[in-house]
């Protein structure tokens, strides 16, 4: 026999009822934990297009949530974002990094902190840009493109000059 298996046959009631308490304490702290990540990986959304609720983002461009809070510090989110227009983004900034695919059309980015159509690099569906935090960076969406956003929150574009606030720019 092994060395543990003699030394609990050889132990009293009361140690071995001690030990299964242990174990079944451990096991028991071990499943608690894992209850979170099962839980989500239970559980099952979908999304249809029609069901997606549009609003403005910035001037000529719609965003929706598709799932997650793109507003709560730390979680996930998944948004995406269209236009009918051709329309350019100005040098913004986010405070957590910022994943971009691209799903339809066309978009164009670069890094900086002006606008300079030249530094633009285009992606087409399926396309892909990570772009880490606070990080200037600048776009041009063709008109009809759609592109999924997704990352931690929050999604907060702060740009770089003020007057390109949405809620200036008229």
């Amino acid at each position: 026999m092994g060395s543990v298996q003699e030394e609990v046959l050889s132990s009293s009631a009361a140690d071995r009822r001690q030990l299964a308490m242990e174990v079944v304490g451990s096991v028991l702290a071990v499943a608690i934990s894992l209850m979170p990540g099962f839980a989500l990986a239970q559980s099952h959304g979908v999304v249809t297009p029609d069901q997606l609720v549009w609003k403005l983002l910035i001037p000529g461009v719609e965003m929706a949530v598709v799932s997650g809070d793109p507003d709560k510090k730390g979680g996930l989110y998944v948004i995406r974002i269209h236009t009918k227009e051709e329309v350019k983004v100005p040098p913004h900034w986010h405070p957590t990094d910022e994943h971009i695919t691209v799903l339809a059309g066309s978009f164009l980015i670069a890094r900086g902190d002006k606008y300079d159509a030249s530094k633009l690099i285009e992606l087409k569906p399926g396309g892909h840009s990570v772009m880490p935090a606070m990080m200037p960076h600048f776009g041009l969406h063709r008109a009809g493109n759609v592109v999924e956003v997704y990352g931690e929150g929050p999604f907060a574009p702060h740009f770089v000059n003020p007057e390109d606030e949405p809620d200036r720019a008229k």
